[in-house]
């Protein structure tokens, strides 16, 4: 290879990852503040102690399969294991921001409040929830 053709390609190459550093930088890889709004990574650590912390007020609930809880309005929930869905009504997803629709599955560890009378979680298979606030099991 001649002398000019390697230093054109060497300076291509500074080139290129000067872009792609600029590129990450700009794209928020070199957050300052991790864990922010802007870089939101939660470890299962903190995630359990804020968890544990929160339960203090709610009570453990265990559900087999086919049992439905029935909140009132304002009643909190928390799947800590197991598959449901909810049922009977709309559930706000406080976690993720957003309304869970009857028959939707629910996500682990996400909080989700009881919005109309009626609406709850219906258990897919046996599965344990915390629960503050008024509440039945069917």
């Amino acid at each position: 290879m001649k002398k000019g053709k390697k230093w054109l390609l060497a300076g291509l190459m500074v080139l290129l990852v000067t872009g792609a550093f600029a590129t990450g930088h700009y794209a928020g890889a070199a957050s300052k503040t991790p864990g922010g709004i802007s870089d939101p990574l939660v470890t299962l650590g903190y995630l359990e102690k804020r968890l544990a912390t929160q339960c203090n007020s709610m009570e453990k609930v265990k559900l087999e399969k086919g049992e439905n809880l029935i909140g009132a309005e304002g009643t909190e929930i928390i799947l800590l294991g197991g598959s449901v869905t909810a049922a009977g009504g709309g559930l706000v997803d406080v976690t993720q921001g957003s309304l869970t629709k009857e028959n939707t599955s629910m996500f682990l560890y996400h909080n989700y409040i009881v919005t109309e009378k009626g609406a709850g979680c219906e258990a897919l298979s046996a599965c344990t929830v915390f629960v503050s606030g008024e509440y039945t099991v069917k």
